[in-house]
């Protein structure tokens, strides 16, 4: 599957700095899955219906790798892992063996330093849908692949210390930051790198949430997509029995009513 967009020797180099350090051996605490999607677009991944980006391409009995994005906007979804969401919709056997199949097989071929899918945004969704559905990933799998998860997730959580500053402002900025806030939450040794994020996104929510609970796209979608992934953070912190900025739940408190 095609790369989104060039990818700059910064953004390499990143990635290749963050193949290094220890690896998390575990969770803190056992994740729970906060983000479930459709039932029925679950089904139709399972039967081969891959339809992304108003898309649609019939592949049964293909991995998602496999497939060729008709083009970037396909090809972000698709390594940003929402699907992860409409599988476990499903969580039949199915629908499980193509959630870890999948997940292995990107943590196989895409986890270098020039695989496609390294985008802080894209980053931090990803990581966001490993950890809701860690268990629906790891059940039932060897211990060499558990060892290629946490050590997946432990990299992605350090590059995206490195780079969340060059993700855009706005919801990709939100995307990048509680990506980090969540995993560096739940995996253990990652905690220290999730100081600068919070403080990021406290301050985001001051300048990108408006008095009157906006955002500057006026995007309603992407409204929401933001109060959700504050919410998640919020979840995240108090659950890690970590200080929640005030700002956080002061941004949401002005969305809600929008």
């Amino acid at each position: 599957m095609a790369a989104q967009g060039g990818m700059t020797l910064g953004n390499r180099l990143a990635i290749w700095r963050a193949g290094f350090g220890k690896a998390a051996s575990g969770f803190v605490s056992q994740p729970e899955p906060r983000s479930i999607g459709l039932y029925a677009r679950g089904k139709q991944l399972v039967a081969g219906n891959f339809l992304f980006a108003g898309h649609l391409v019939e592949a049964p009995g293909q991995a998602i790798w496999d497939i060729p994005a008709p083009d970037p906007a396909f090809a972000a979804e698709v390594h940003g892992f929402g699907w992860l969401d409409d599988l476990a919709a499903v969580a039949d056997a199915p629908a499980r063996k193509r959630a870890q199949d999948w997940t292995y097989g990107w943590i196989a071929a895409q986890d270098t330093d020039h695989g496609p899918g390294w985008t802080p945004d894209l980053t931090g969704r990803r990581l966001i849908r490993w950890i809701n559905h860690a268990p629906f990933l790891l059940v039932g799998r060897p211990q060499a692949d558990s060892a290629a998860y946490f050590a997946s997730a432990s990299r992605q959580v350090r590059y995206l210390a490195r780079r969340w500053t060059k993700a855009q402002p706005g919801l990709p900025r939100f995307e990048a930051l509680t990506g980090l806030i969540i995993a560096g939450l739940a995996l253990e040794g990652m905690q220290a790198l999730t100081r600068p994020a919070l403080a990021a996104l406290a301050q985001d929510c001051r300048t990108e949430v408006d008095a009157g609970g906006g955002i500057p796209t006026r995007n309603p979608e992407e409204l929401l997509e933001v109060f959700t992934l504050l919410n998640w953070a919020r979840l995240a912190l108090t659950e890690a029995e970590a200080e929640v900025p005030p700002e956080i739940p002061a941004a949401l408190d002005r969305i809600a009513p929008t």
